[in-house]
């Protein structure tokens, strides 16, 4: 277990535990300061500015991470493209969105809905610039950024809570914290750099491919576990989205572990060829072996826990947490095994099963939600993983052995042939 859970991860996975604590205090102090109902609005316009950068990303976070791992000469031109593509589309994009929302009257947010163009470029270029931070295996920078942006929020969220904010005032803390750490990743990655800002075409071409695979997967993982909140608002309104909040917020700490050993795989299987696969699985093992025996601790401590640090009026919450539970587990097996397929190029066949798992997840929660409230949304969400795992599982060994089969038909010698 040692040889898997080196140095890079423990740092990362330490770091990560700081970002709990600071996110923790977060979600009590807008949980405390604001009813059910306002953390839920807090919590909808937040999610629709995740959900505008997930659409706007064109998969740039994780093929920055992959041609720069591949080539550092890169870091220049990929900056300049992400800091363009997250001004233009993340911000006008947004313009765009929330205007037709606007005018088709499906903005039940108000004037707090406008927030989110200004959050949604912010937090896109934040994903683009760390992603590089990665790729360049600069993972103690990394760290440091993650770890910077959380608290940084934080302060913000304690100051709005101080000046007696409501769900408008949190959601303006948020952006402002947002914004300022990206500024700061711009000047960091920037240093040492002469390389042109303007947007450099013939690089984006050259990992469009690689990059549209990705965007598409990675769409549709946050489709999964975020369409279900809109569906939630629309037939069971703010208060029920406020628990499930509060689910996901618990939901999201486990997956700590998972991510960050896939964060410290993916650029290390990039460069490597010999045993992909067996590496993955031996990573997978672990983290399965881990989270199991968190889930099993956090469904038993789940009531006390919610009712000491969120408060009786969050109990609700409480079930919502552990149908999520399996999906935790899920989730966080994928997360490592999907590493292989991606430092392998991203095969189609990824992206046509994360296609069925978002359609998958929505159906589930239209037909649950209406009977089961939050319940039925955490359901969706675990089944929609489960079946998610074993499909990546079966095409990442499927295509370990075609790559050798492959490998074994390219390494035959013909008869007489001098080898």
């Amino acid at each position: 277990m040692s040889g898997v859970i080196g140095g890079p991860v423990v740092a990362t996975v330490a770091t990560r535990l700081l970002i709990v604590a600071g996110g923790l205090v977060s979600s009590v102090l807008t949980a405390r300061w604001l009813s059910p109902s306002g953390r839920g609005e807090y919590f909808l316009i937040v999610t629709l500015a995740q959900t505008l950068a997930q659409f706007g990303n064109f998969g740039l976070q994780s093929s920055n991470t992959y041609f720069v791992a591949r080539d550092r000469s890169l870091r220049g031109p990929l900056l300049a493209n992400s800091i363009w593509i997250a001004v233009g589309v993340g911000g006008v994009g947004s313009l765009i969105v929330i205007l037709a929302l606007e005018m088709m009257g499906a903005a039940s947010g108000g004037g707090r809905l406008w927030f989110a163009a200004l959050l949604a470029p912010a937090t896109l270029f934040f994903m683009f610039g760390t992603n590089l931070l990665v790729g360049l295996k600069r993972i103690g920078t990394y760290n440091k950024f993650q770890l910077g942006s959380n608290y940084g929020v934080l302060l913000c969220l304690v100051v709005a809570a101080a000046l007696g904010a409501g769900p408008r005032g949190f959601v303006a803390a948020s952006t402002l914290g947002w914004t300022a750490v990206s500024v700061a990743l711009v000047v960091a990655l920037r240093r040492g750099s002469s390389a042109s800002l303007g947007f450099n075409r013939p690089v984006f071409r050259e990992g469009f491919r690689y990059s549209l695979n990705a965007y598409i997967v990675t769409l549709c993982g946050f489709l999964v576990l975020r369409s279900n909140v809109f569906i939630l608002s629309a037939l069971r309104g703010p208060e029920q989205v406020g628990y499930y909040s509060i689910a996901s917020q618990i939901a999201d700490i486990m997956g700590i572990l998972p991510q960050s050993m896939a964060l410290v795989l993916f650029p290390t299987l990039i460069t490597t060829e010999e045993g992909r696969l067996r590496t993955t699985l031996r990573h997978m093992m672990i983290v399965g072996m881990l989270l199991a025996a968190g889930c099993g601790i956090v469904g038993i401590l789940a009531e006390p826990f919610v009712r000491a640090v969120f408060g009786q009026k969050f109990l609700a919450a409480v079930p919502l947490l552990r149908w999520m539970l399996p999906g935790v587990f899920f989730v966080g097996l994928t997360s490592v095994v999907s590493q292989y397929l991606a430092a392998s190029g991203f095969p189609a066949s990824l992206v046509a099963v994360w296609m069925a798992g978002s359609a998958a997840a929505a159906g589930l929660g239209w037909v649950l939600i209406p009977g089961s409230s939050g319940a039925g949304a955490a359901i969706a969400v675990s089944l929609t993983h489960a079946g998610i795992f074993i499909a990546v599982l079966g095409l990442s060994v499927a295509h370990s052995r075609r790559h050798l089969a492959e490998s074994r038909i390219t390494n035959i010698v013909p008869d007489g042939a001098i080898a």
